[in-house]
């Protein structure tokens, strides 16, 4: 059998695409054929003779293996895509796996032919990548939170985002056409065409612009950037950020930040900054003023040389303990001022965190010589609390160590709605019921002498509401240094909590539908009905995906595959495992399309709370499957059904005969003088024959009856549900009438001589086997005459 097959192969050496045949090796295959091409594939291995495993690397040769042994113990063709590491860089090609089956029903031999993908798999990856890139930008456009508008280079608005409507309020058909300038203020105008006259030159600009709309004026922080196609500006954006709130907080951040800068700078306590060595790196202008030195010369005479002699262990340990504990640390230490005087200092080592890493210390020092100073200094920093306290845009108040209420701010009765006597008094709360736990543990930290900054948690206001709210705890201690309370600074951030869970829902809903521009990607609701369907829906189905939302899921499915998809998504639903199902959807022409569908779950915590289906266009891969499967049961040269069809064909007509009680007929036909033909004219002229004895015996037969090639020029045909054998006469006549006409081929007639046998079932024979062997014991009698005939089994 080996050798037969290795004499069937000279045909795959004009074959374009690489073909191996491999044989069956002890659990594994051997190759023992590779064509022209194959070689070329692989000029450096040495293919013939060599096991797969010895071909490929060992992850690539085990899947190979497992495909090899599906096709070997299916006896079915299959077909797979793999890409391959080659010297000459990768090769990705699609495998076909074609068994060979003997006739005693075992595959011992598997044909491999190679399809060339390399070039169609990388233009793919490119119009891929190509495609998610667009997405990116429609997305940063539309889903920005900013204002986006996209011009001409006549300055006329062609695109919008919902941003942009809002900001101005005006819809998007209003917008479209107008003139960008039309919407700036007059006062901006001016400055407004300057700025764009520099873009359009290619220089991008950024300004702050008036406008002056459907809405109310408002401020807006405007980037404008050049479109550049090819090197020429086509164009440009403006990106615009609303200024109203902003301006109004930039200025209350300046106001803050010059009372702090105006605090630093002119804060009598004295500043140190040290690395974490203890190496000084600056001091504040109160230290030169407390000690008399400047930096330049604390750092060439170091510090410890001013510092009295028995405070310097005291200094060097408290500093290593702000190192080593991350604490602060106080402690009084005598220095020598510049003149020669002495003075008292109370000094507060603070450890500067960042990243939890220790990177350096600040040393606060005050001259507590001077108690006048020190008062000084305490009405300042009382009177600046204050301001804070009453200025304050956040809820401010203060607690005593059993967690009561002691003072609010503005911000806190405006914030809560209720009034500080509420408050005071424990008419009103704030701290949900669930929640009271842990106030009570926050309690115990500030007893502890604990500070407890950024303490995420909620509150409720005097009308139910639920607020989000960042809190922040300072000790406050009595002059003896005990913790008589602490003040509490509020931050409420509600709606930045609300928009961070829109945008992370916002962000999953579309990352989701970049991920897959080219299949169909269709999100829908636990109810069964469709939210969104991608553009791909439009070019593979022709709907455009507007029309789909809201409708079942199972709309465009084929009435015949709805059930399965139903119960693909059910059972997503009740905690399944996502499964890949083939299904056909109706084109809007009418046309079935066959797609590749694949049901997921979007979970949220532990539960499901969305479903999404991605479908890809399969119609070529099945139509590619039907083409192979027809490979098994049909003739490659003559085009009629093999004999594996003729034997199933027969045993299902005699099967059917028992119960209908018709008649089957079997005719077999043979060609005269074949090899001659062969001889005197070519193969080709041979081919010729077989393929014309084909088509004159199938245009005898009727629709139902099946024509078969059995091997050389022997021919045969079924007839199921004859009432005569009449019938089964008149079509051997018209088949031996068929044959007087000579065949023409390349200038020549060949005259096609051919015998016919007839059986019938039961008259004949009682089975199968019987009924082929009685038609050919008629066959063998037709052919003992000199011409064309037929004979009936008698």
């Amino acid at each position: 059998m080996g050798h037969d097959i290795l004499g069937s192969t000279a045909l795959f050496d004009l074959v374009q695409d690489p073909v191996f045949l491999f044989e069956d090796d002890q659990g594994s295959f051997r190759n023992i054929y590779a064509n022209p091409a194959a070689l070329a594939l692989l000029p450096d291995q040495e293919l013939i003779g060599s096991r797969i495993e010895e071909l490929l690397l060992p992850e690539q040769s085990h899947k190979a293996l497992q495909y090899f042994h599906s096709a070997q113990s299916t006896q079915s063709s299959l077909a797979f895509i793999d890409a391959i590491k080659l010297p000459q860089g990768e090769f990705t090609g699609e495998t076909t796996l074609q068994p060979l089956v003997t006739e005693d029903g075992h595959c011992h031999y598997i044909l491999a032919t190679v399809k060339d993908m390399t070039a169609s798999v990388r233009k793919q990856h490119e119009l891929d990548q190509s495609d998610v890139e667009h997405n990116k930008l429609k997305s940063l456009i539309q889903l920005n939170a900013d204002a986006i508008f996209e011009m001409n280079t006549n300055q006329e608005i062609i695109q919008v985002n919902k941003t942009a409507c809002r900001a101005t309020g005006m819809r998007e058909n209003q917008l479209l056409g107008q003139s960008f300038l039309s919407l700036v203020a007059a006062s901006s105008s001016e400055q407004a065409q300057s700025h764009i006259k520099q873009v359009l030159t290619g220089t991008p600009v950024e300004f702050e612009m008036g406008i002056d709309s459907g809405a109310k004026p408002a401020t807006l922080l405007t980037s404008l950037t050049p479109i550049v196609i090819d090197s020429r500006v086509t164009g440009f954006f403006a990106h615009a950020k609303t200024m109203t709130e902003q301006k109004q907080t930039e200025q209350r951040l300046q106001r803050d930040v010059q009372r702090y800068k105006s605090l630093f700078d002119n804060h009598p306590h004295g500043l140190f900054t040290f690395d974490p060595t203890g190496k000084l790196e600056s001091i504040t202008a109160s230290t030169e003023n407390i000690t008399g030195y400047t930096l330049q010369e604390l750092q060439d005479e170091t510090l410890l040389s001013v510092i009295l002699p028995e405070d310097i262990e005291k200094v060097r340990r408290h500093f290593y303990k702000t190192i080593h504990h991350k604490k602060s640390e106080r402690f009084e230490l005598s220095f020598r001022h510049k003149n020669g005087q002495l003075i008292d200092l109370q000094a507060i080592n603070i450890p500067i965190i960042v990243d939890g890493e220790l990177a350096g210390i600040h040393s606060i020092v005050t001259d507590v010589t001077k108690a006048n100073c020190a008062q000084k200094t305490l009405n300042e920093t009382i009177e600046m609390l204050e301001i804070f306290w009453e200025n304050s845009i956040d809820p401010i108040f203060s607690i005593d160590t059993k967690g009561d209420i002691l003072k609010v701010n503005p911000a806190f009765e405006k914030t809560f709605g209720f009034t500080e006597k509420e408050m005071v008094t424990g008419k009103g709360t704030i701290i949900p019921p669930n929640m009271r736990f842990d106030q009570d543990q926050i309690v115990e930290r500030i007893l502890n002498g604990e500070t407890v900054n950024s303490h995420d948690t909620l509150r409720i206001t005097k009308s139910g509401e639920q607020l989000n709210i960042i809190s922040s705890y300072s000790l406050v201690r009595n002059a003896n240094k005990e913790i008589i309370g602490s003040t509490i600074i509020y931050k409420n951030v509600t709606e930045l909590k609300k928009a961070e869970r829109e945008l992370q829902k916002s962000q999953e809903k579309y990352r989701l539908i970049t991920e897959s521009t080219f299949d169909i990607i269709t999100l829908i609701n636990l109810s069964g009905s469709i939210e969104y369907v991608s553009p791909a829906h439009e070019k593979l189905l022709g709907y455009s995906g507007d029309v789909h939302i809201g409708s079942p899921f199972t709309r465009n499915v084929h009435p015949d595959d709805a059930f399965e998809l139903i119960e693909s998504v059910a059972s997503l639903m009740n905690g399944g495992e996502p499964v890949t199902i083939e299904v056909r959807f109706v084109h809007q022409d009418g046309h079935s399309i066959w797609m590749e569908v694949t049901p997921t779950p979007v979970i949220v915590g532990n539960d499901v709370v969305q479903l999404f289906t991605i479908a890809r266009d399969i119609t070529e891969r099945r139509k590619l499957q039907h083409e192979i499967a027809k490979m098994a049961f049909y003739d490659h040269l003559s085009g009629i059904p093999n004999r594996r069809t003729f034997d199933d064909k027969l045993q299902k007509a005699i099967q059917q005969a028992d119960e209908s009680g018709k008649k089957v007929g079997v005719l077999m036909l043979d060609g005269r003088k074949f090899k001659q033909i062969n001889d005197r004219f070519g193969h080709d002229a041979g081919d010729a024959v077989i393929k014309e004895m084909a088509q004159r015996l199938e245009s005898c037969l009727r629709p139902i009856d099946t024509p078969a090639r059995l091997g050389g020029d022997e021919m045969g045909a079924v007839f199921p549900e004859l009432d005569s054998v009449e019938l089964l006469e008149e079509t051997a006549k018209r088949i031996l009438t068929s044959f007087e006409t000579p065949l023409l081929f390349n200038g020549f007639e060949i005259a096609i001589g051919v015998g016919i046998g007839l059986a019938i079932y039961p008259d004949d024979a009682a089975n199968e086997k019987q009924l082929v062997k009685c038609a050919d014991t008629a066959l063998y009698k037709a052919k003992e005459s000199q011409y064309n005939d037929y004979r009936i089994y008698s």
